[in-house]
């Protein structure tokens, strides 16, 4: 039997906007989501990203560095909008320049749109207007597939439209750093090594890889990381395109 690695576990990141790397697939849509909060005027931006390409973490990092410039800023869950829309969107009203982010909002839109529920969309975007605040709406297809009413369709279409691309192949090991850590678990340089090596070199793949980690992962143990590694990796090898054989 082969020597085992152990697993290194560490305090978790999960979407830390202190723990955010902004590779070059993003290094244009923050900026830009920046400027819009930024503006003395409403704005609505819908930023596309396939699954698993950091549109939440995105999201958390532009809350996070608005609110450390003094800037009111929030980040709602799909199924957070409803209740929050019914508890406190009359109580308390919105803050001048406020950001909102809807996480899942392609998904949120269907929803509200199936539930004539479509008010609750329009009534956020008219309130934001009134204090000249930003929306940003985080989705994995593109808006013109989202299947919505006419009224939500046409606020979708004035707003600004952008797309997450993936990082350059040099910043995948970084990337892949800051993935496990998010989810307590540290590898060594080797260890990531091993995955890039036999994962597909995107960062879908990559998190989808450390995924599997997690769920075959006996944590309580330090001994098995080798073989979780080893079964993760191997329970994908046969899911071409997505991994090289190496």
């Amino acid at each position: 039997m082969g020597t085992q690695l152990p697993l290194q576990l560490v305090q978790p990141l999960r979407y830390s906007s202190s723990a955010y790397l902004v590779h070059r697939g993003v290094a244009d849509v923050v900026p830009s989501l920046v400027t819009l909060a930024y503006q003395r005027v409403f704005s609505l931006a819908y930023v596309q990203g396939a699954p698993k390409s950091g549109k939440t973490h995105t999201g958390v990092y532009l809350v996070g560095h608005l609110k450390e410039e003094r800037k009111p800023a929030r980040l709602l869950a799909r199924d957070e909008v409803a209740a929050w829309y019914e508890s406190e969107f009359r109580s308390q009203p919105l803050r001048q320049g406020e950001t909102i982010v809807l996480d899942d909002g392609d998904h949120l839109l269907e929803d509200l749109s199936r539930n004539n529920q479509s008010g609750i969309f329009m009534d956020l975007t008219e309130q934001l207007s009134q204090v000249d605040g930003t929306l940003v709406i985080l989705g994995s297809v593109c808006s013109e597939k989202i299947e919505c009413t006419k009224q939500i369709r046409s606020r979708l279409n004035s707003g600004l439209h952008l797309v997450l691309e993936g990082p350059a192949d040099a910043e995948l090991d970084p990337l892949l750093n800051l993935i496990t850590k998010q989810r307590g678990l540290q590898l060594s340089d080797s260890k990531r090594g091993y995955i890039l090596r036999r994962v597909s070199r995107t960062l879908p793949a990559l998190v989808e890889c450390v995924e599997k980690v997690e769920e075959t992962g006996d944590f309580s143990s330090a001994s098995t990381s080798f073989t979780v590694l080893a079964d993760a990796v191997s329970q994908e090898s046969d899911n071409l395109p997505l991994f090289d054989r190496k």
